[in-house]
């Protein structure tokens, strides 16, 4: 089977996982909430939406920072983070239409602009991605080692996984340091885990008692939620897919949240994702002049 042909199976699975992951969600939601109910909801975050958003916006500017550093290995000129910036957030948007991965494809349409070769480009889409999904599991396991409620086994089956994909890592990519690359998956596995706090701070608010053991256990949760969305080809920005993957999760290990909460945070907070992507592509327009000159 060739490649192009593994690719488009890849592409239409992920897609399909999108639109079913969408289903689901809506399915649990009509049983939950009206469009009127869940608005009115909404509205009692409007004093804390600007937080919500400067911290999300928080975590996509770490991310974007250790994909500055990486293209500063293999550039061939000079260049600040504006301009880092500036080319993240505008591919960024294309995670949404057609779908995922088609962001890494138009950042490689822009690697001669910045004077990389289309296969660094490639190499350093690929770190992004290896570097992102070990953050990944370093964030989801120190969370879920700081939860009382989440079983042993799978603390270790965390942990043990983790110390895999790190050694692993060691092993690629020799143009950096071993040190270099577990820094650069601790900032992602930092930027990841705002998202995890967010949802949690978004659940907790709606809680009559606060608990750090289920807080942690969120956020845990969410975060593996989260790589499964990314890791899903084809489907839009991980639509669907992530919360989907968070609602089966959450009822599989019985958390004691109810449906209601669970349902309206992963939607709450998927606004609030969208909503920052939306910002920083506008953003783009601005700067474009001082980045382009």
């Amino acid at each position: 089977m060739g490649k192009d042909k593994i690719k488009k199976i890849a592409y239409t699975v992920g897609k399909i996982l999108g639109v079913l992951g969408l289903i689901f969600v809506f399915y649990k939601l009509s049983t939950e909430y009206t469009l009127e109910s869940f608005y009115e909801k909404a509205t009692q975050f409007t004093a804390t939406l600007p937080l919500f958003i400067g911290i999300n916006l928080l975590s996509s500017i770490i991310g974007i920072y250790v994909w500055h550093l990486m293209l500063k290995r293999y550039a061939k000129r000079e260049f600040h983070y504006l301009e880092s910036y500036y080319y993240f957030a505008k591919t960024e948007i294309a995670k949404y239409l057609p779908g995922n991965l088609f962001h890494f494809v138009g950042r490689q349409a822009m690697a001669s602009k910045l004077q990389i070769t289309q296969i660094e480009m490639a190499k350093i889409s690929i770190l992004f991605t290896l570097l992102l999904a070990i953050g990944t599991l370093i964030a989801s396991t120190v969370f879920a080692l700081f939860s009382t409620v989440v079983a042993l086994k799978i603390k270790i089956t965390l942990s043990v996984v983790t110390i895999i994909a790190i050694l692993a890592t060691f092993l690629s990519y020799p143009l950096f340091s071993k040190s270099e690359k577990l820094l650069l998956s601790t900032a992602f596995a930092f930027s990841i885990a705002l998202q995890g706090v967010l949802l949690a701070w978004i659940i907790q608010i709606q809680l009559d008692a606060n608990s750090y053991a289920l807080f942690f256990e969120v956020a845990a949760i969410y975060i593996i939620s989260w790589l499964v969305g990314f890791v899903t080809p084809g489907a839009s920005g991980g639509l669907g897919v992530r919360e989907g993957a968070f609602i089966a999760i959450a009822e599989f290990l019985h958390l004691s949240i109810s449906a209601e909460v669970v349902i309206f945070s992963i939607l709450f907070i998927r606004f609030i994702n969208i909503l920052v992507d939306i910002l920083m592509f506008l953003s783009t327009f601005v700067i474009a002049k001082k980045v382009n000159q």
